[in-house]
Order: structure tokens, then C-alpha cells, then sequence
């Protein structure tokens, strides 16, 4: 677990550098680390969890938690996490980039299956955690990314929609509950980026020039599918 920072830079250098190290340690003891979503259907997979809270300008004050509202969020909170919400079928394409990643996604992987938020719930895609001692709200978590994404795009793309929702003053659609029906989340690559390609919004955050290779990058990804046990064995050296 990477400690909190408020250099969004620094913080994908970190996981980057944490990876090395992990991967050279593994060498030195004669073993192979990887970092696949999923090496064994029989397994929740391997995810690389996003917590996001912010401060106002000059305050030293978390301003995400608000004890009097009824969600105990704050509305700058509440917003963020409608903006995630908004784009959330489309930042896939960024999170989970790759097939692989689709397979981590689901009932029992705490990743989630549907467009939805909670308190506090490891089976949604968006969670809000609460510190055990104080019972406040203190960031949310973004469940739904691994480390086969780039860490420095996907970053942009999340900390862009929480913006746009933050900046536009969204209201947060009611909590995760069993009476609720929401939308289901992408079940495939391909369908992620069939949602990135009607989200005007995420390419123009890319620009075109960047937009177009990288849906081309991870189209190719999405029509070239291989077995997870072949991937699972390149990953290891052994195909």
C-alpha cells in the first residue's frame, strides 16, 4: 500500500518503482513476480485499487467528509464521485485496458458488475471508505483498475471526470441498494471503448492525435485474444 500524496505525479512514479522493486526481489530469490488481473479463474485476480480525497486550496482539512449531510459526504465529494460515475463505462478503456482485465470483473472479485456506488462495500466499483474511529467518510476508492493500465493516463482520466463532475456541481445519484437497478458495467474491452468512442467529454481530454492511437492500440488488444493460460505462461517465460 503507497502512502497518501498530494503530487499526483509523484504518486504514479511510486507504483512504477514499487513494481521494479517487487519484480527484482522476486529475481533475486529465483522466482517470477507478475502483475496479470487474473492468473487462475479459481482466484478473486490481482487489481491495483485507486483511493482519491482533496483538500481546498490553502486548508489542511480533508474536504471530502461532511458529518451534517445525509450521505456524509461533502457536496464537492458527492460531485467527484458523480463525475467517476458519468464516465465510468468509458474510463475502462483506460483501468482495465486490457482482455485479461474483463476477467477480474464480477460477483466475488470486488470489483463490481454494475455503475454504482456505497459505503463501505467491497462489491461495488466505487466505494466510500470511513475511518473506523471517527465514522467519517475520508476518500473514495476506484476499484476498478489494474496494473496492466498506464498509471499516469489512467490518473489523468480519473482525477478529469471527478473534475468535470466536481466543477459542473452534479448531483450523486442515491447509494448501491437491492430495490436499485443501475446500468451494467462493460463485460468486454471492446465495449468500454464502443462507450469511450460516445464520450466527448474523455477525448477531448486525450485530444485527437492521442485519441486515435490509442484506440487503435487498444482495439487491436480487444480483437486479439488470447487464452489465459497462454498468457499466463508468457508471463512466466515458459511460452
Amino acid at each position: 500500500v503507497l502512502s497518501y500524496s498530494n503530487n499526483v505525479l509523484q504518486i504514479a512514479d511510486n507504483v512504477l518503482f514499487a513494481q521494479e522493486t517487487i519484480r527484482n526481489v522476486a529475481t533475486h530469490h529465483g522466482m517470477k513476480a507478475v502483475f496479470l488481473p487474473k492468473t487462475s479463474m479459481l482466484s478473486a485476480g490481482n487489481g491495483l485499487h485507486l483511493h482519491f480525497s482533496f483538500k481546498d486550496f490553502g486548508s489542511p482539512q480533508n474536504a471530502f467528509s461532511d458529518s451534517s449531510r445525509p450521505t456524509g459526504i461533502s457536496r464537492k465529494g458527492e460531485s467527484f464521485i458523480e463525475g467517476l460515475l458519468d464516465h465510468l463505462s468509458s474510463l475502462l478503456s483506460f483501468t482495465l485496458p486490457t482482455v485479461n482485465s474483463y476477467r477480474r470483473v464480477g460477483a466475488g472479485c470486488w470489483t463490481g458488475s454494475s455503475v454504482d456506488w456505497s459505503t463501505e462495500d467491497k462489491e461495488v466499483p466505487v466505494r466510500v471508505c470511513v475511518d473506523l474511529n471517527t465514522r467519517k467518510a475520508t476518500n473514495v476508492e476506484y476499484k476498478l483498475a489494474d496494473a496492466t493500465a498506464n498509471i499516469y493516463l489512467e490518473l489523468a482520466m480519473i482525477l478529469s471526470a471527478g473534475m468535470e463532475g466536481l466543477k459542473s456541481g452534479k448531483e450523486l445519484r442515491p447509494m448501491a441498494s437491492p430495490d436499485a437497478v443501475a446500468a451494467p458495467l462493460p463485460q468486454s474491452l471492446q465495449e468500454s471503448l464502443e462507450c469511450l468512442k460516445l464520450d466527448n467529454f474523455l477525448l477531448s481530454v486525450l485530444g485527437p492525435e492521442l485519441s486515435t492511437a490509442y484506440m487503435a492500440v487498444r482495439e487491436y488488444e480487444a480483437t486479439n485474444e488470447i487464452s489465459l493460460e497462454k498468457e499466463v505462461a508468457a508471463a512466466l517465460g515458459n511460452a
